[in-house]
């Protein structure tokens, strides 16, 4: 509706130009002339008006919805720093131009010189709009900290490279653009100028106007020429970057031979540039270079030989210093000799790589273990709390499992499954859960309307959570959190606020609080509904407000809606993605967030916040697996951001205080940041060192452990992370978290992990872990083994299993009974007993059928360094590893079925259904007899495979 109002508003305001066109050989040409301006500026001010009203109502929307995240104060300061950038620059460029152009304009009309300043805004405004684009690097620049660290070659603080440097380079970039339009501009205007002296007659030569007419291109020309000499002698600086040597970073060329170069490009530039200048201001001295022959019906420039010779002499120079030179010297000298030259430069590249990736001696320590050949009873019972969490769900399979069970209804949807830790009956354990959220496009076609999108189906509902270590006797998992509405096994795990109105897959916008009643849930052939009782969203208490929230999003339907009231919500940026992002984009996000469950029933995402600079000095950038950081060459995961499912809110909690940059974006926003003392107790315990950051750490030190520069120079010691296979394809075993008793632990200890194998080899060579707990979150530990003990890889595991006889042909029988084999991940768990350390490898081994996506457990494989052996369970499994009686090999769960309090749940149902079918409540009596029947079928299901 509202593009048609504007395009309305726009025809409106040309209807006098176009009456005037009609008109044409009607109308005196003078009276024409003078209708002409007032029919164009009624034209403009309709598009102005149009226009300013859309910037308005996104600027409205904009704020209001900061105000309602608790964050004004970082809308206000973007946008000023915005206005400020953008109303400079482009005041600063129109006023350029204008001088440029003011010696050309003498004598000219009236309308000429309108024709001109008109040009001239134009131009002012597509140069200096895009300069409010760079708030960032302008705050940064403004705000920046000062850094003890300094670089080993030229002396400058860190913060310089950071801050200063890249906020200079885009100015100059920036004022290239600018000089480049002003050359033209003032060429264009100086011609134009010529042309109309030379209509009035004007004397061809002599210093009179005509000569100074060119006045004004020398001036833009010698300003471009002074900008080129700046960008020259950064260019000394940004050799920090350089790519020449050996390694990332100056190298011997680059600090002996290639600065010269730079700063003979400076003395080049800088004196052309004053010599343009003062040819601008003298006329004599522009003489000694070149002679303006006005003679002909087009003036001509003759360059003096001198200063032909000058400028040959200056591109000579310049190839000298800044390529032949150089090249030479690498060539004959660096290359013959690199490992001997470059040696100062290479420790210079390891020492700052390790810094800047978080992998220097402060963040990291090694420790050595000699090899446990094989695992014995008295390491098990040592490490049973290790061995109670070993994860035997592959997240991939689990997430079909969960999609075939535990979706309910065809319009919701498990993103992804995630893995986290809780205290369940007084015991650490590890667990995943899943976040139910709701998926519009699945909905019933007749259900696709307006209305049931953006006010009837508004949120998801619940979710799944599940020990990782445990599944029931049909290898399907045990979940401890279920079904809708969410029923919870444990008293710790209760979900007291199911309704998910912000997720990781929610991108629409809703309507919440209206006349109209929101789907809550299904309860079996009845649904229930409510009401958001939160305080989250824009509340449309005014008709501005949902004015421009119709002029946002859904135009005269909303205006025109009965459904909303003054209390009603409009919800949106409900992505949990895009939430964080809005607020804070100069931070990186990690693309998955995760769900915690807290002690009062809430869902609150958290989400892992990055810092990240391409601008650190002798860091080499980051060329891995994790592309959204390719070229970054500084990082640190220095913030935690927290989202309320239900309310919405935002709260980013400071992890590493001493950053640089975060100390630079807290100065920026003061308000933005809180202390991690402020980060409550329930959300602290749940927080985790991120994956990507993690597999970018592991990639970068399998290289950057080796820190004796020949040794690194000859790359003699490289590791690489070490692969497996899925399905039927090898990939890099990715980081997993697993419950470790570290020997200086008081307990398991939640930590992420991954093993390390020499390059081309599949043994294992180390394996580095991440701390999440407590005080120690955040260390890394590396665990190496002594060099010349052979240490099994995943793929040697995986081969063993391939080439046992049993397994490879039970393995083969069942991928042809129209089923397929699913191989999980193979974990490699370390176990400690004293001085020694002992690896468990464990791979679940699932069955799916090839119409339906329901993988379940069917084997369970274990091994050590010596035996590979398989069972239908985890403790059936280790027993035959240890070698105990088959006897001993009957796990607990299939014992008896574990109904826990299912049949008082039935109970309490159908006492309740009993009740309301007395107070004549038949909805309600309805609902409770269905709630009892899925009770009893879940009874009825447990006591079957527990049976089996």
């Amino acid at each position: 509706m509202f593009r048609i109002l504007g395009i309305a508003v726009v025809l409106l305001g040309a209807i006098p130009l176009f009456r005037l066109v009609a008109k044409g050989d009607g109308i005196p040409r003078g009276a024409w002339r003078r209708k002409l301006p007032a029919a164009v500026a009624v034209l403009l001010a309709a598009i102005l008006l149009v226009a300013g009203l859309g910037v308005f109502f996104a600027l409205y929307t904009e704020y209001l919805w900061f105000e309602s995240v608790g964050f004004p104060a970082r809308f206000w300061t973007v946008l000023r720093t915005q206005i400020f950038l953008s109303a400079g620059a482009i005041l600063a460029v129109f006023v350029a131009l204008a001088a440029v152009t003011a010696q050309s304009l003498r004598g000219a009309q009236r309308r000429e010189r309108w024709a001109v300043f008109l040009i001239a805004a134009v131009v002012a405004f597509i140069l200096g709009l895009p300069a409010g684009q760079l708030w960032e690097p302008f705050l940064l620049f403004v705000h920046h900290p000062a850094s003890e660290l300094s670089d080993p070659v030229l002396g400058k603080s860190v913060s310089f490279y950071l801050f200063r440097l890249p906020f200079y380079t885009q100015l100059i970039s920036w004022l290239y653009l600018v000089l480049i339009a002003g050359v033209i501009f003032a060429g264009a205007a100086g011609m134009a100028g010529w042309t109309r002296a030379q209509q009035r007659g004007a004397p061809p030569e002599g210093p009179g106007p005509q000569q100074r007419l060119f006045r004004a291109p020398l001036v833009v020309g010698g300003l471009l020429l002074l900008v080129l000499a700046w960008d020259s002698y950064l260019g000394v600086y940004r050799l920090l970057y350089s790519e020449w040597g050996a390694v990332t970073g100056a190298g011997y060329t680059d600090v002996h031979y290639r600065t010269l170069g730079y700063y003979a490009s400076v003395l080049v530039y800088a004196a052309i540039g004053v010599a343009l200048l003062a040819s601008a201001a003298s006329g004599r001295v522009r003489t000694w270079f070149a002679r303006l022959d006005t003679t002909g019906p087009r003036p001509q420039v003759k360059v003096r030989p001198a200063a032909w010779a000058g400028a040959v002499g200056a591109v000579v120079l310049l190839l000298v210093f800044r390529g032949l030179i150089p090249l030479v010297v690498m060539t004959f000298y660096v290359a013959p000799n690199e490992i001997t030259v470059e040696k100062p430069y290479i420790e210079h590249n390891i020492r700052f790589t390790r810094l800047a990736f978080g992998i220097d001696s402060a963040h990291v320590s090694t420790r050595e273990y000699s090899l446990g050949p094989h695992i014995t009873e008295d390491v098990t019972e040592k490490n049973r709390p290790t061995l109670n969490n070993v994860r035997l769900w592959d997240p991939r399979a689990l997430l079909d499992n969960l999609r075939e069970q535990q979706e309910i209804r065809l319009y919701y949807q498990f993103q992804d499954v995630d893995i986290d830790r809780y205290v369940i009956e007084d015991e650490y354990r590890q667990v995943m859960l899943a976040v139910r959220e709701l998926e519009k496009g699945a909905l019933d076609p007749r259900s696709q309307t307006w209305v049931s999108r953006q006010f009837k189906y508004t949120h998801g509902y619940g979710l799944v959570l599940l020990p990782v270590h445990e599944f029931l006797s049909q290898g399907k998992p045990k979940l401890l959190v279920r079904n809708i509405p969410p029923e919870s096994a444990a008293p710790r795990l209760q979900v007291r606020r199911p309704e998910i109105y912000y997720g990781e897959n929610t991108t629409d916008h809703v309507y919440v609080d209206t006349k109209e009643k929101e789907f809550d849930y299904p309860a079996g052939e009845t649904n229930e509904y409510t009401s958001y009782a939160g305080q989250g969203g824009v509340t449309l208490d005014s008709f501005p407000k949902e004015l421009a929230f119709a002029w946002k999003f859904d135009g005269h339907r909303l205006l025109f809606s009965g459904y909303v009231t003054r209390d009603s919500r409009v919800l949106f940026r409900r992505r949990i993605q895009d939430r964080v992002a809005a607020i804070a984009p100069f931070l990186e996000f990690d693309e998955d967030p995760y769900p915690v469950l807290t002690p009062d029933g809430r869902v609150q995402y958290i989400v892992d916040a990055y810092t990240t600079s391409r601008a650190f000095p002798y860091s080499d950038p980051y060329r891995g697996v994790v592309r959204k950081f390719h070229g970054v060459n500084y990082i640190r995961n220095s913030v935690k951001a927290v989202v309320d499912a239900y309310e919405g809110t935002v709260r980013f909690y400071v992890i590493n205080a001493e950053d640089l940059l975060l100390r630079a974006y807290r100065r920026m926003f003061p308000d933005m940041f809180l202390p991690l003392s402020e980060m409550p107790p329930h959300i602290r315990r749940h927080i985790r060192v991120p994956q990507d950051l993690f597999f970018l750490q592991a990639e970068i030190y399998g290289t950057y452990h080796m820190q004796d520069p020949e040794v690194f120079y000859q790359r003699e010691d490289v590791w690489a992370l070490a692969t497996e296979r899925y399905r039927e394809t090898f990939q890099y075993v990715m980081p997993y978290y697993v419950m470790v008793q570290l020997p200086e632990g008081e307990g398991p200890e939640f930590v992420l992990m991954t093993p390390f194998t020499p390059k081309n080899k599949n043994v294992m060579r180390a394996w580095l872990a991440a701390r999440c707990d407590g005080e120690h979150y955040g260390e890394l530990v590396v665990f190496t083994f002594p060099k010349g003990t052979e240490v099994l890889g995943p793929r040697q595991i995986e081969a063993r299993i391939d080439q046992d006889t049993e397994m490879s042909r039970a393995m083969t029988l069942w991928g042809q009974r129209g089923s397929s084999v699913i191989r999980g991940n193979l974990l490699a768990i370390p176990l400690f007993d004293e001085d020694k350390l002992f690896l468990l490898y464990a791979e679940p081994i699932y069955i799916q059928a090839e119409d339906a996506r329901l993988p379940e457990v069917k084997r369970v494989a274990l091994a050590d360094q010596t035996r590979v052996v398989w069972d239908e369970d985890f403790e059936t499994a280790l027993n035959r590893l240890l070698g105990r009686p088959e006897a001993e090999a009957r796990p607990e769960q299939r014992a008896a079925p574990a109904l826990g309090d299912l049949p008082r749940q039935a109970l309490e149902h159908f006492r309740a259904f009993q009740q309301a079918m007395a107070d004549g409540e038949f909805e309600k009596a309805g609902a409770e007899l269905e709630a009892a029947r899925r009770v009893l079928s879940e009874m009825t299901r447990e006591q079957g495979e527990a049976g089996q």
